[in-house]
């Protein structure tokens, strides 16, 4: 079940479920045929400064309600929104059960990945996710 309130619903929506066909199509073992796609533009989420004064977390806040749902496809559905360029540890996987209710999305990403026991550190654009150890 995947449930998300923002002004991003629609496309966090239909990124999990795009990642959930697609994980189900290679576990199938068909192969499906390369389709080219026209490029739709994404509304990304925000970080605003003047927030990270008063607080930790200065994302946008959003609203996410997902069941058992893999860590890397979630981290790629941040990715998206956020327009943060992503590099992922191989070490990196589970899954991700989470109710969030207007949650700045940093917030949020943080205490997925802190619960899967990992971590990330921004250099520049580029958000590196990994084990505490391989950071």
């Amino acid at each position: 079940m995947i449930a998300v309130r923002t002004a991003a619903t629609l496309t966090l929506v239909l990124l999990l479920s795009a990642s959930a066909a697609a994980a189900q199509t290679r576990s199938s073992g068909r192969s499906g045929r390369a389709r080219k796609s026209t490029p739709t533009p994404r509304p990304t989420l925000r970080y605003d400064a003047s927030r990270a004064a008063e607080s930790r977390w200065a994302g946008e806040p959003i609203s996410l309600d997902v069941k058992d749902a893999d860590l890397r496809d979630i981290l790629h559905t941040f990715s998206q929104l956020t327009g943060l360029n992503m590099v992922i540890d191989p070490d990196v996987h589970g899954s991700v059960t989470v109710r969030l209710h207007d949650v700045p999305w940093d917030q949020a990403l943080d205490l997925i990945l802190r619960t899967n026991g990992c971590g990330y550190v921004i250099e520049g654009n580029i958000l590196r996710v990994g084990k505490p150890s391989n950071l």
